[in-house]
């Protein structure tokens, strides 16, 4: 850390000035967290604030050896869709990071895109990042055929530190009724996957379960429980599990403010958050 001693107080400024802004009510949300992971052996408090300021939406965030900050907004278009848009900049002692994100419906049209540089693993800017680095690009889109059919796409492209190139692409059909059955072949970096989902309720009290397993060259399950633990619908209990072979998991429980996120993927991890959220000065 005496290398950068500039970042060490950048740290000391924006925790003091997070917790300022919940003070005096200004702050939108506070978060307060501790991560550790075994192998390589790491443990790092984390803290993120959000703070509204008429049309946009200043975020900062910082862990133990670096800091981020960016901004977000929005555009109503009234009947005829939204714009939403972010950048976050990142520094650490590990080096640097830039990200830019745009998302946006028009009609029965949905885009996003997003953009990122780092020229060092995400995860040592973020715990909560992948841990690649290098270029990375997204494009996804959905048309709505009709009010129950939605035709997807996702287009993805990465350029490694090593300067090793990949590229993904997926294509899905949507079909809602009671339940929402998706279908759809995908490619990443050569290896080929069908896709499978299904989203409903389970039950009257509202309990919603979403389930997605890609099955071929490539194998990942993706689910998330939601279910109501009250009956205004106030708070929810958020289960979320992710497996992939070759083996990866991560096990996220979110309730009252509180989420723990537990992770192996050649290394176990545990973070542990409490979340504030505050009226914000609107």
């Amino acid at each position: 850390m005496n290398a950068y001693p500039h970042l060490r107080i950048l740290h000391l400024v924006v925790a003091a000035f997070g917790l300022q802004l919940a003070a005096f009510g200004f702050a939108q949300s506070l978060s307060f967290g501790l991560y550790g992971r075994l192998a390589p052996n790491y443990l790092t408090p984390s803290l993120e604030a959000t703070l509204p300021l008429g049309e946009f939406e200043l975020s900062a965030r910082l862990q133990r050896d670096a800091i981020g900050i960016g901004f977000g907004g929005a555009l109503d278009f009234s009947a005829l869709g939204r714009l939403s848009y972010g950048a976050r900049a990142s520094l650490g002692l590990a080096g640097w990071g830039l990200q830019a994100s745009a998302s946006g419906t028009l009609g029965p049209v949905a885009a996003s895109l997003e953009a990122l540089y780092s020229n060092t693993p995400r995860s040592s800017l973020w715990v909560g990042e992948e841990a690649e680095g290098g270029l990375k690009l997204g494009l996804g889109g959905r048309y709505r055929l009709e009010p129950r059919q939605t035709l997807g796409l996702q287009l993805g492209f990465k350029n490694s530190l090593a300067g090793i190139a990949s590229g993904s692409g997926e294509l899905s059909y949507a079909l809602r009724q009671e339940q929402t059955y998706t279908l759809g072949l995908g490619v990443d970096d050569s290896r080929l996957y069908g896709l499978l989902g299904w989203r409903g309720e389970l039950d009257e009290a509202g309990t919603l379960l979403e389930a997605t397993l890609r099955a071929g060259q490539l194998n990942r399950l993706e689910a998330a429980l939601t279910t109501p633990l009250d009956q205004e619908q106030l708070n929810y209990l958020k289960l979320r599990l992710t497996a992939a072979y070759p083996w990866a998991a991560t096990l996220g429980v979110e309730a009252h403010g509180f989420r723990a996120e537990a992770s192996y993927d050649g290394g176990f991890s545990l973070w542990l958050r409490y979340i504030l959220e505050f009226g914000g000065n609107e």
